[in-house]
């Protein structure tokens, strides 16, 4: 699996877990973000950066174990290479 389909399945994990747990908001921008990813990675990865840090951020969810591991994927995944494939 390359980079653009591990960050689309993470992320689509996370927009069904985020939408389970009534946060619609969240789900959407993380849609947003997988979309741009079929056609741009690197800036997919630059929009979901932004989601973490701060008050209010997708840091400070608590839903459930499998979302938090999933978080810290994408994080992981966003964080640590920043390329165009």
């Amino acid at each position: 699996m390359n980079e653009r389909e591990q960050l689309s399945a993470i992320v689509q994990r996370m927009e069904v877990k985020l939408t389970q747990g009534h946060q619609e908001d969240w789900a959407r921008l993380l849609h947003r973000a997988r979309t741009l990813s079929a056609f741009d990675c690197s800036a997919a990865k630059g929009e979901i950066l932004h989601y973490f840090g701060g008050a209010g951020s997708i840091s400070d969810l608590q839903l459930d174990e499998e979302f938090s591991d999933l978080r810290t994927q994408l994080y992981t995944l966003c964080y640590g290479k920043r390329t165009t494939h």
